[in-house]
């Protein structure tokens, strides 16, 4: 007869350590979620709902800008420390293009806490100087720019890496 109630608490005892499990899993998940929040990429330097509606325009004006215009960056590295990004804009012929808008965010690719918004401190021929910028982590960062000239915008993403 012990027998008998030993196997018969088997399954309750089961149903409930596999409840326990999934309430742990799921207290669990929200804990990872909360430590590791989403960040909005800011790529296209607007929100998303902005270049959802207007994506083929953004696109349209990138392949126009890239049929015309050039454009170069100086640094391939960053340093702990100071930096200086400098940005050449050129047309296909070489020539400078004077008259180019430029926005520039130093950025993690994970977060966006350590974002930094550069200004142009100067512009000598197609070649625009930017703020000196710190920086203070070594890893993996990101020079997200958009470049305007007239009517076509360019927005290029490159990856570089910190080190001492």
């Amino acid at each position: 007869m012990s027998e008998k109630k030993n196997k018969a608490l088997h399954w309750p005892i089961g149903i409930f350590l596999a409840i326990m499990a999934v309430v742990g899993m799921g207290i669990w998940t929200l804990k990872k979620a909360n430590d590791n929040p989403v960040v909005m990429d800011e790529f296209y330097f607007g929100k998303y709902q902005d270049v959802e509606l207007n994506y083929n325009k953004i696109q349209e004006s990138q392949i126009a800008f890239d049929k015309n215009y050039n454009i170069s960056k100086n640094l391939k590295k960053l340093n702990i420390g100071n930096n200086t990004l400098i940005i050449t804009v050129t047309d296909k012929s070489n020539n400078p293009v004077k008259s180019a808008k430029i926005m520039v965010k130093i950025t993690r690719p994970f977060t966006n806490k350590q974002d930094r918004n550069l200004k142009v401190i100067s512009q000598k021929n197609g070649v625009y100087t930017f703020s000196p910028f710190n920086i203070d982590k070594i890893g993996r960062w990101q020079i997200l720019s958009k470049v305007s000239v007239g009517d076509k915008t360019s927005f290029t993403k490159t990856d570089v890496n910190a080190t001492k």
